[in-house]
């Protein structure tokens, strides 16, 4: 048999977090996100890396579409070998 607090608190547990925390989170949050005068910031700060007008900030190191052909090719020769 499955003792009493096995029982109940895990189900306390699940309505705390389903129903009420929600609720309460509206009002009192800790954890949220505030500037230095203490004003709640509504949105996230934009992600830095993002490509505007066709631009990126920060493409990584790809090489050059020439060089790629040209590599896949010596693999594929060399595999064949």
């Amino acid at each position: 048999m499955v003792c009493v607090p096995c029982f109940i608190i895990p189900v306390l547990l699940y309505i705390w977090h389903r129903f009420f925390q929600p609720i309460l989170l509206r009002y009192w949050n800790p954890w949220e996100k505030k500037d230095a005068d203490g004003n709640i910031i509504k949105a996230a700060p934009e992600f830095p890396f993002q490509c505007k007008g066709g631009i990126c900030a920060y493409s990584g190191a790809k090489k050059p579409q020439t060089e790629q052909v040209a590599n896949s090719k010596k693999s594929k020769e060399e595999g064949s070998m």
